[in-house]
Order: C-alpha cells, then sequence, then structure tokens
C-alpha cells in the first residue's frame, strides 16, 4: 500500500492509501493491422503467465464482455488507449498501457520497459488512476436516441470544409451560439489532444469540468469555456444549404453523419477509464517530457 495524492469533497488536497489490486487474469490487446506488435503481445503474455496470471492475447475488444479479465494491457499508441478505455470502462477493467506508438501521453510506461513496469504493478505500486468520460447523446427529429461514450472529445464538424453554426443551450438554457468550423466537447484527459491544437487550455485530470474549445470561430470574442462536470451541454447544427450535413467525431475514431434537425447531449458519464501507472510517470511528469511543457 501507498500514498495517492487526491481530493477531498471540499477540494482540499489529501493522502489516501492506494489498495494493492490482485490479478488473476489479463487480456493482452493490440491493433490486429500493427503486425509488428504481435511478437511483443506475446512476450507480454508469456511474462504475466509466468507470474501465475491466466492470460490470453486479443485482438478484437468485443472479446472482453463475452470473457471479461481483472486486467487489460493496451499494447500500441494513444489511439488504442482510447479504444480500450471505451470498452473497458463499463465493464470496470482497469487498464495498464504499454506505449509501442509514437507518442504514448497515455501508457503507463514504454515497450522496452514493460517488465520492469508490469512487475511494479503486480507488487502493488502503480497507482490507479479515474478518468472522467464523456456521454455523448445522438436526437434526431423522430425521437430516436444514439449513445456513445468518449475518453478524450466528441468533436462537431461540417461534413465538407465549410463554417456553421451551432445553436447552444447549457442544462437547456439558451447560449450563445458558434459560428466556425465546429466545436470540441473534450474531457480533462482531453484537454492535451485536438482542443489543445485548438487553444484551449490544459486541464488536470482530476478536475470535474467539461471543456469547450471553438473550432476557427469567426470571430474575436469567442473563447474555450470550462463547464461544471455535472453540466449538460446541447449542440444543434444548423446551415445555410439544406444538403450540408454535420459529423459528430468520438475521439476521432467514431465518426457519425447528423441527420437534418439532429442535436447531441453531453454529459459527464456514470462510468470512468480506469488506467495503472508507475507513481513517478504522473501527469506533470508526462505533459514535460511529452509535449516539453515547461521546458526552457
Amino acid at each position: 500500500m501507498g500514498p495517492a495524492c487526491g481530493k477531498s469533497k471540499k477540494g482540499y488536497l489529501f493522502f489516501a492509501k492506494i489498495k494493492v489490486m490482485q490479478f488473476r487474469s489479463a487480456a493482452v490487446f493490440y491493433n490486429i493491422r500493427k503486425t509488428s506488435v504481435a511478437p511483443l503481445a506475446q512476450e507480454v503474455r508469456d511474462y504475466l503467465a509466468q507470474k501465475g496470471l491466466a492470460v490470453r492475447v486479443i485482438t478484437s475488444l468485443d472479446e472482453l464482455a463475452e470473457h471479461p479479465a481483472d486486467l487489460l494491457v493496451s499494447m500500441g499508441g494513444d489511439g488504442t488507449m482510447l479504444c480500450c478505455a471505451r470498452a473497458a470502462a463499463p465493464l470496470h477493467i482497469p487498464i495498464f498501457g504499454i506505449n509501442c506508438g509514437t507518442l504514448g501521453f497515455l501508457a503507463a510506461c514504454e515497450k522496452n520497459d514493460f517488465k520492469n513496469s508490469l512487475q511494479q504493478l503486480l507488487d502493488g505500486k502503480c497507482a490507479l488512476n479515474e478518468r472522467f468520460m464523456l456521454q455523448t447523446r445522438l436526437l434526431d427529429q423522430d425521437g430516436q436516441v444514439q449513445e456513445f461514450l468518449a475518453f478524450n472529445d466528441c468533436v462537431l464538424r461540417a461534413a465538407e470544409p465549410r463554417s456553421f453554426l451551432t445553436q447552444a443551450a447549457f442544462n437547456g438554457i439558451k447560449i450563445p451560439s458558434y459560428f466556425g468550423d465546429g466545436v470540441i466537447v473534450s474531457t480533462p484527459t482531453g484537454s492535451t489532444a485536438y482542443s489543445l491544437a485548438a487553444g484551449g487550455p490544459i486541464i488536470e485530470p482530476e478536475v470535474d469540468v467539461l471543456l469547450v474549445t471553438p473550432i476557427c470561430p469567426h470571430t474575436l470574442n469567442q473563447r474555450p469555456l470550462i463547464l461544471p462536470g455535472n453540466a449538460t451541454l446541447t449542440l444543434a447544427p444548423t446551415f445555410k444549404q439544406e444538403t450540408s450535413r454535420a459529423l459528430a467525431s468520438i475521439d476521432g475514431q467514431i465518426n457519425l453523419s447528423l441527420p437534418p434537425g439532429a442535436k447531441l447531449e453531453i454529459t459527464r458519464s456514470p462510468v470512468r477509464a480506469k488506467l495503472l501507472c508507475p507513481k513517478e510517470r504522473g501527469f506533470f511528469s508526462i505533459l514535460n517530457r511529452k509535449l516539453n511543457w515547461g521546458n526552457r
């Protein structure tokens, strides 16, 4: 058991004990299209098996629902971690990310250090970080509803490159609309992704907020907006041409075409992603190493 920094209900920092998690089974996931990762996935499987875990290598996250595991090892880049987060969060399965990609901002370790990091995990020396997720509801004029989980963000944009008007409401109350290339609604974790590139602020992952960042607004007086985490933001795109369509992009991986008159309702999801990582790989350390934050 080791100390971890957390927050009380009043927002003050305190130190809490990290519960040592016992893992009896694990699933090792990698993107089947990245064949170069396959041999390393087998090495990870063998290593965990030697430690007494029942381990299997999977290439489809649908297998998690059919055969749950105590631990999901994500092998790839940040895109793989996003897929794993959306699949594992509803099942309450913690994720340990091994970076086999380029940036690896969300990973627990680099691929050349996986044995040492996994041993820390098995020894109870890794922190369990629960991350805020978005619940996006697509509502059409016929009353049909589709729901999606997002780990990083939900982006509303035009199907073709053009500016459009987006009517917005906060907890059912109309707020000023957005006119530009679109709107990014992100979690605190997603604040370092597309939102950051669009000029949004960096938000520490434990902060309970929604971040709304306009994309190329056609005005000088629209800036990123921070809303309470329990808020419901409604976005309804409108176009001058009837044939124009808007797209909703979930984590940049699931793209939905909005029918005319459809709208998005975005709020905090009741489920959270559970990320495991060594204590030395904290948020500000990764921010500095991966994005050069604070370097002179």
